[in-house]
């Protein structure tokens, strides 16, 4: 029988000043780390009130090493919708409400396989010292203060993993609009790539800055020869994503009114994702139809911007245990 162990790594704390804290991670077989935000909401005046996405920024970096080799790297924001738009996870709360001074709990998943608890596809066996996570922490942003944290993981005893999962943060700067590439590391199996542009699909004339996507092997389109970036934002609900995927919604009302009145239809706004799209080659979660860079000699990411500004580009790979550092 199969056994797992959820264990608390680093106790409820208070983080004084902002910077990286190193915490040695378990042994065992690992499959996933729990990060626990838990700020005082700063909300004094009520427009810093922040539901999510504000107070993801206490996370500034999140890094998983082996032996000096990052197989996790991204920043808080980008790791719920890694959580939310690959792995279809919602990232929980409690007190979630807008009163100044209330302590909020967020709990930030990372995972190292498709799945929790996957016993193939997990990080394996290390050493101690081997295994570090690395946190970069803002401990006061807009709308909170007191940011308390702690560190949960899931360890799956006796597990011999064949394969593990890596993302990591590649980011750039588009010069122009028109055509841009981003490169993609080449050796392993790209499960799906996530996307972040600096300007979303909004306005009445809507630019986004990565405007028409596509994805090249050796300079021939594949999977992804063309689509518009609003189009494939789209795609995520075909895959079972929320909309939005953290919840955020307002109301219009008629704040004249001396009676009773009934609010307007709701409004989506500057939610979570707002920002982000997935190109997902394993649509059926099997890796039937994975994008496989061994033996290429270029794999990129294809925009036809029409906004130039800062992008982030995250490949989420399977690795083959065997080919991490020894």
């Amino acid at each position: 029988m199969a056994e797992f162990i959820h264990s608390i790594l680093a106790p409820n704390q208070l983080i004084s000043a902002d910077g990286s804290v190193t915490y040695d991670l378990p042994v065992n077989p690992l499959s996933a780390i729990l990060l626990h935000v838990s700020p005082l909401n700063e909300t004094s005046t009520i427009t810093t009130y922040r539901l999510l996405e504000g107070l993801l920024s206490a996370v500034d970096k999140i890094r998983v090493l082996r032996r000096g080799v990052a197989l996790f790297d991204a920043n808080g924001v980008d790791t719920a919708m890694v959580a939310m738009l690959w792995h279809r996870m919602q990232v929980w709360q409690s007190n979630a409400v807008e009163l100044d001074n209330v302590r909020r709990s967020i709990v930030l998943p990372v995972l190292f396989g498709r799945h929790a608890y996957m016993r193939n596809e997990c990080m394996p066996v290390s050493k101690k010292g081997e295994l570090i996570l690395d946190v970069t922490w803002d401990i006061a942003d807009s709308g909170f203060d007191g940011l308390r944290i702690s560190i949960e993981t899931i360890e799956l005893l006796g597990a011999t993993p064949e394969f593990v999962q890596k993302v990591t943060t590649l980011v750039q700067t588009f010069a122009a609009t028109g055509q841009n590439d981003v490169d993609l590391p080449i050796g392993a199996v790209v499960r799906a790539v996530l996307l972040f542009g600096t300007t979303a699909f909004s306005g009445a004339s809507p630019a986004p800055t990565w405007g028409q996507v596509s994805v090249l092997r050796d300079n021939k389109q594949l999977g992804y020869t063309s689509t518009d970036w609003e189009v494939l934002r789209g795609t995520h609900g075909m895959r079972g994503a929320l909309f939005p995927p953290d919840m955020r919604h307002t109301h219009s009302v008629n704040a004249a009114a001396v009676a009773r009145d009934t609010s307007l239809e709701p409004e989506i706004g500057a939610s979570l994702d707002d920002n982000y799209a997935l190109l997902s080659f394993d649509p059926l979660g099997d890796d039937e139809f994975v994008l496989n860079t061994a033996g290429a000699g270029r794999v990129n990411v294809r925009a036809d911007a029409e906004t130039a500004d800062l992008v982030r580009v995250l490949p989420i790979e399977r690795f083959s245990v065997g080919d991490l550092p020894e």
